[in-house]
């Protein structure tokens, strides 16, 4: 009888620390605002609607270009750490796991100031024939 008990009592402890699968499904908002990181309000969008997601890799040390995005731009930053700054010297340092609306219409760069790859899931939103990035003019 106190094996039979004690196999009882380990069935039930085995089964009560397995992971419990959910069984219903989770929606938790990221983010959810009408400006970007520095508080500029993100642009309208008056003709035909175009989504493009990109995966963006920076090399470590790595400074981009100065440029600017005429349509919205939010990311999810995966893995690194990137700082980015403003024509102003705002500057925001993102890490793994941040989420952004990015500024638009105003010029800034991204530098990788840490040691690994920066990997960035951008999403852009904007009028169908604009352009998501465009380089400074020097």
């Amino acid at each position: 009888m106190r094996l039979f008990i004690a196999c009882i009592l380990s069935t039930l402890f085995l089964f009560s620390c397995q992971p419990k699968e959910s069984n219903s499904i989770q929606s938790d908002i990221l983010l959810e605002t009408t400006t970007s990181w520095n508080g500029n309000p993100i642009p309208e969008i008056k003709g035909q609607s175009k989504v493009t997601v990109s995966k963006v890799v920076i090399p470590p040390k790595m400074k981009l270009p100065k440029h600017i995005h005429p349509v919205i731009t939010t990311g999810i930053v995966q893995k690194g750490e990137l700082t980015v700054t403003t024509e102003q010297n705002e500057q925001i340092v993102l890490k793994s796991g941040d989420v952004l609306v990015e500024v638009s219409n105003t010029i800034h760069f991204g530098e990788n100031t840490g040691n690994t790859d920066v990997e960035i899931l951008v999403f852009y939103i904007g009028e169908e024939n604009t352009p998501v990035t465009l380089l400074e003019k020097e």
